[in-house]
């Protein structure tokens, strides 16, 4: 067995490790440079949220469950979730595939040294092992995809259990977090909070409501709760493209798992820094406690309510109109967060200069709202002055509304007209008619509120993809 020789020997082996460590941390931003200058900087973007997300997901913390479920975790079934990570999982393997295609950037002449320098000295244990193994980030995502091919394989055998439950779920997920760490360049990109290549925000108008701020601590706490709530908002892009394209949704359930994690840091985040701290004005105060509660609420909201069970829907439709719905509720959320604290600063900013496409956003929202009121008028003037109501005329008057308005509501929403248009079309009596018209009534009014404190419509989705990078 190998054996340091003399103290001076393993000096110099501590001494190496030290300067690698640094030379580790140059390598990596070094190689992000290189992969940025490729083109494939959204494909280590995606890698890193998805990795992310699993690792959320595996956390009981951040699975959407409802409180049923959570009292009795040791009977249930999670062969659903285990389904979903195995489809989070190939799309890391696509991510890790792309970004190794790129290469390696040029090796600092450093990583030479300390690598002839760890030979020589023969020191053979687990950490020189993994040195060498990874001299640089490209061995750590080689090493990375061999280990989402395991666990992929591992998966696979998982299903084919009568009822994989807890105790293998929470297995997988230990086994899942040791797996990231032993790839030591993954685990520093993972890291690491922020990364420029991502989350610059280059927006002069924002820029200049930043330097309003005077006390440099203060500038830099609404600068980094910027930056969490934009990087929230490239999260969301993943969910909106499947949304938009009609692909298959469930495994954006790790997004929102990743989401809630993160949602809950910055709470904690506005809380200890903008709440607590001595230099925060009362204005900017008030803001920081209403984004810390918005973001708790909401994502409380989406995931004790509107994901669980999502997971084992069968029906597409469902699982589209949920997800869908939570995507809403936090795109409103994070816009309305960043617009809080930069209104905090700058009470006559014009939102406009930030999200252009809200304001059109909410003169949609108004206009939906008008049309609904304008159809609930008709059928309240309908049900008053005629005393056998033309079904005929009322499918007409439906058919109009949903081919003018019907689109810019949330998918979900569209239920209640279908089923509605099929109950008048096989009436066969006034009375039947009058109830299913009563009832549609109540559920017009109940829409137009909704809609009112959702502030949001369909063509969220489409608004987001083009905002949420800016």
């Amino acid at each position: 067995m190998p054996v340091l020789k003399s103290p001076k020997a393993r000096n110099s082996f501590l001494e190496a490790l030290r300067a690698e460590i640094v030379a580790g941390n140059e390598n990596l931003s070094s190689w992000i440079k290189h992969v940025h200058e490729r083109g494939a900087i959204d494909s280590l973007f995606g890698l890193e949220t998805w990795l992310k997300g699993i690792r959320s997901f595996l956390n009981m913390d951040h699975l959407p469950l409802a409180d049923s479920e959570k009292e009795s975790l040791l009977g249930r079934s999670f062969l659903s979730e285990i389904k979903i990570i195995r489809s989070a999982v190939q799309i890391c393997e696509t991510y890790a595939c792309d970004v190794l295609s790129v290469g390696h950037a040029e090796e600092f002449e450093l990583e030479k040294v300390i690598e002839d320098k760890i030979r020589k000295e023969r020191i053979l244990d687990s950490h020189t092992n993994r040195f060498l193994a990874q001299i640089s980030p490209v061995d750590s995502m080689a090493q990375l995809l061999d280990s989402l091919n395991d666990i992929r394989i591992s998966i696979d055998a998982f299903q084919r259990l009568p009822n994989p439950g807890f105790q293998l779920f929470l297995t997988l997920g230990r086994s899942y977090r040791q797996e990231l760490k032993n790839c030591r360049y993954v685990d520093m990109l993972m890291s690491q909070r922020f990364r420029m290549q991502y989350d610059l925000i280059e927006n002069k108008h924002l820029t200049e409501v930043l330097r309003g701020i005077r006390d440099e601590q203060l500038q830099r706490n609404v600068a980094l709760a910027i930056l969490f709530i934009f990087r929230f908002l490239k999260y969301l892009n993943f969910v909106s493209g499947d949304l938009e394209h009609d692909r298959t949704l469930k495994h954006n359930l790790v997004v929102f798992s990743l989401l809630h994690e993160e949602m809950e840091n910055l709470a904690n985040f506005l809380k200890a820094r903008m709440l607590k701290g001595k230099g925060t004005g009362q204005e900017l105060r008030n803001a920081a406690d209403l984004v810390a509660y918005s973001l708790k609420t909401e994502s409380r909201k989406v995931m004790s309510r509107e994901l669980v069970f999502v997971a084992r829907e069968m029906e597409p439709a469902n699982v589209y109109a949920r997800m869908e719905n939570s995507h809403g509720l936090l795109l409103n959320c994070f816009q309305s967060g960043i617009l809080s604290l930069v209104n905090a600063v700058d009470p006559h900013f014009d939102e406009q200069k930030l999200f252009p496409k809200r304001v059109e956003r909410i003169a949609m929202g108004d206009q939906i709202r008008q049309d609904l009121w304008s159809l609930r008028q008709w059928l309240i003037e309908l049900s008053e002055n005629e005393t056998v109501p033309d079904a005929n005329k009322i499918i007409e008057r439906l058919a109009s509304f949903k081919e003018k308005s019907l689109s810019s509501l949330m998918y979900r929403d569209w239920a209640g007209f279908e089923t509605f248009m099929e109950t008048i079309a096989i009436s066969n009596n006034s009375s039947e008619i009058m109830a299913r018209m009563r009832k549609f009534i109540n559920f017009i009014e109940d829409l137009i509120q909704e809609v009112s404190k959702r502030g949001m419509v369909r063509n969220d989705i489409r608004i987001q993809k083009t905002e949420g990078a800016r």
